[in-house]
């Protein structure tokens, strides 16, 4: 039988450099591009080590991969990588192995080349399912601390919402004060006009006249506003009252 783990063992290197290569060209791993070799390819060492390790007893102890296999999820899931682009990496990785390792399989009988194929097969679907696991973890860890500072967020603008809407209620309270008594004066004002000489007193009605028609206009638009906190507030009552259709409609037409 073929030492297989032994020349997985000794061509580490080689996988691993052939390995950056092929993710450097797989335009699907997009995560990769602005990563260093030293990012990229940083727990996968380990992985093939634990791989070997695993490889070279016949009763699998998957425990040895736990490690490499778990950090590489760790690793990918602080990238910011995709489910799908891990999933092509170690696709790419799993080509890889069996490339570099088939000149020595190939020197075994058909029966321990399949045997190498279903072992290795094995290892590394059960690295990837690993490697998921503490992907996936991290990435609803990440999802949670999101939602929580979203909610955070959405607490402090409301907050401010609602003290917008106080201090807008209690400037237009402000602003109501004086147009009143603007618009008081002006009607004062026009009315003893009223009785100063033709031409003098034109000039000066159509100046008090436009001062009380803004005035009014100002104060519509407050009243309006508070009428609309007021909606908002929930604090209007409806004055239900029974109305005559009929002579609505004669009047309208």
């Amino acid at each position: 039988m073929l030492n297989i783990s032994q020349v997985l063992a000794d061509k580490n290197d080689t996988i691993m450099e052939k390995w950056l290569e092929e993710v450097r060209k797989d335009r699907r791993i997009e995560s990769s591009v602005n990563l260093s070799d030293t990012a990229l390819g940083d727990s996968l060492p380990q992985l093939l080590k634990s791989i070997a390790a695993v490889l070279e007893h016949s009763q699998k102890d998957f425990k040895k991969i736990a490690s490499g296999s778990l950090e590489h999820g760790h690793l990918r899931a602080r990238q910011g990588y995709d489910a799908d682009e891990i999933a092509q990496e170690y696709g790419l990785l799993r080509r890889i192995i069996f490339s570099v390792l088939a000149p020595y399989c190939l020197k075994g009988s058909p029966e321990e080349i399949i045997q190498i194929f279903i072992e290795i097969n094995t290892v590394l679907d059960e690295a990837i399912s690993l490697c998921f696991k503490t992907y996936i973890q991290d990435r609803l860890q990440e999802l949670e601390q999101i939602q929580s500072q979203l909610t955070l967020t959405n607490q402090e603008l409301t907050r401010l919402f609602e003290a917008s809407k106080d201090n807008f209620s209690h400037l237009a309270h402000e602003l109501k004060t004086p147009l009143t008594a603007v618009i008081g004066y002006s009607e004062l004002l026009l009315r003893l006009q009223q009785n100063v000489n033709a031409e003098q007193g034109s000039l000066n009605i159509r100046s008090i006249e436009r001062v009380l028609q803004g005035g009014r206009h100002l104060l519509r638009i407050v009243n309006d506003s508070l009428e609309l906190s007021r909606y908002e507030a929930a604090q209007i009552k409806l004055n239900l009252a029974l109305v005559d259709v009929r002579s609505v409609i004669t009047t309208v037409s």
